[in-house]
C-alpha cells in the first residue's frame, strides 16, 4: 500500500487510455512477475520494439482523431513526442534486458518508467538506459539497494523533463547526495525519498530550495516535530505528503499544527505513526485556515487511528471531511491503490 504504487499511467500519457495492445504487453510483464518468470530471457528487443511501435502508432491515431483549426500534412516541432508507461515492479531483470531497451530505441517514447524493486539494477545499468530517455517525466527507483550517488548523476545529466522521482529505500543514496543535485533539477516537484535518513536540517534544506507538489520522507527516526513544523510552513502547493513511520516526530498536534499550511494536500501517508489517533485535528487546521471542504485520501495503517475516530471525525467536521477516505487496512483487493478518476488532474495519486 503505496502513494505511488502502481508508478504508471498519467493523463500526460495518452497512449495508455484505450489502448489495448499497450495494457496487453505491459499486462504480459506483470504476469510473469507474479510467477516468478521475469528474467533476462523474456523481454527482448522485439517485445520492446513491439512496445514503442503501439506507443507511436496509438498517438498518431489519437492526434488524427483531434478537431483541429487546420489540416497539416506533417507533423510539426509543436506536436508532442509520443510517450508511454511502462514498469517493471519488482522483476528480476539485468544487462541483457536493459541492453534490448536501449538497441530497440524505444527510449524516447518512455514518459514514465517504476524500477521499482529491481534488486539486480546497478548505476552503470541505470546510467545506460537513462541516457536514451529524454522525455522521461516520472521516475520511480524505490528500493533499488544497489544504486548510489552515480545514478543521481546521471538523471540529473539526462532527464531534463523530469518532473516526480521516487528513491525511497535506496538507502546506498544519501540525503547529501540528493541536495546536492536538487538545484539542477528546475523542473522536479515531486520527491519521494523515505528511508534515506532525514533530519531536521536536511529537511530544511529540502523544503527552502523550492514549493514542491509532493514530497516523502518517512522513516526517518532522527525527524523531531519542531523540525516537521518548521520545515511544511512554506510548503503551501502540497497536494501529495508522505511521512509514515516518522513517530517520534508525528503526534497529532504536530499534525494539526502543519495543516494550517498544508491546505492543497489531497493525500496522506501517515502510516505507523502510532502518536496519531485522529484526523479531527486536520480539519481544525483547515477550519482555522478558512479553507473550504477539499477530498482527502489518507493511508493510516499501524496508527491508532479506528474506524470509530474516522466517524467522530466525520461528524464533528460534516462539511470539511464529507469526502474523507481513510484506508486502516487495504484487505488485500487494493483498496489502498487510488486512481486519477477518484482525485482531479492536479492531485491525481496514480496509485
Amino acid at each position: 500500500m503505496d502513494l505511488n504504487h502502481p508508478f504508471i499511467a498519467t493523463k500526460d500519457c495518452f497512449p495508455e487510455y484505450g489502448n489495448s495492445a499497450l495494457d496487453c504487453l505491459q499486462s504480459y510483464i506483470d504476469s510473469l512477475v507474479e510467477l516468478g518468470r521475469l528474467d533476462d530471457s523474456r523481454l527482448g528487443i522485439n517485445f520492446w520494439k513491439e512496445w514503442k511501435k503501439n506507443v507511436t502508432v496509438t498517438t498518431s491515431s489519437y492526434q488524427h482523431y483531434q478537431p483541429r483549426k487546420r489540416k497539416r500534412s506533417s507533423p510539426s516541432l509543436s506536436d508532442p513526442q509520443p510517450v508511454g508507461s511502462v514498469s517493471l515492479h519488482n522483476a528480476m531483470v539485468s544487462e541483457d534486458t536493459i541492453e534490448a531497451m536501449v538497441k530497440s530505441s524505444m527510449g524516447k517514447c518512455v514518459g514514465i518508467l517504476d524500477l521499482t524493486g529491481i534488486q539486480t539494477l546497478t548505476d552503470d545499468m541505470i546510467c545506460d538506459l537513462l541516457c536514451t530517455m529524454p522525455n522521461l517525466q516520472r521516475l520511480s527507483l524505490k528500493n533499488c539497494r544497489r544504486l548510489t550517488g552515480k545514478s543521481l548523476l546521471s538523471i540529473a545529466e539526462n532527464l531534463p523533463q523530469l518532473t516526480c522521482l521516487d528513491i525511497g529505500g535506496s538507502y546506498n543514496i544519501t540525503t547529501a547526495e540528493l541536495l546536492e543535485i536538487l538545484p539542477t533539477m528546475t523542473n522536479l516537484n515531486e520527491i519521494f525519498a523515505g528511508g534515506l535518513g532525514w533530519t531536521d536540517l536536511s529537511l530544511e534544506q529540502l523544503t527552502g530550495d523550492r514549493l514542491w507538489k509532493g514530497i516523502g520522507i518517512g522513516f526517518s527516526h532522527r525527524l523531531t516535530s519542531s523540525g516537521l513544523r518548521e520545515a511544511f510552513l512554506s510548503q503551501t502547493d502540497l497536494e501529495r505528503l508522505a511521512i509514515p513511520f516518522c513517530e517520534q516526530a508525528l503526534e497529532t498536534s504536530t499534525l494539526g499544527f502543519i495543516a494550517k499550511s498544508l491546505l492543497q494536500v489531497a493525500a496522506l501517508d501517515i502510516r505507523g505513526n502510532n502518536g496519531i489517533n485522529s484526523l479531527t485535528c486536520w480539519f481544525d487546521g483547515r477550519v482555522e485556515a478558512a479553507k473550504g471542504a477539499a477530498e482527502l485520501f489518507v493511508l493510516a495503517r499501524y496508527s491508532n487511528i479506528t474506524k470509530a475516530s474516522i466517524e467522530e471525525t466525520k461528524r464533528i467536521h460534516p462539511i470539511h471531511a464529507a469526502d474523507l477516505i481513510c484506508i486502516l487496512d487495504g484487505t488485500g483487493v487494493g483498496e489502498g491503490i487510488r486512481r486519477e478518476s477518484k482525485l482531479s488532474d492536479n492531485t491525481s495519486l496514480h496509485g
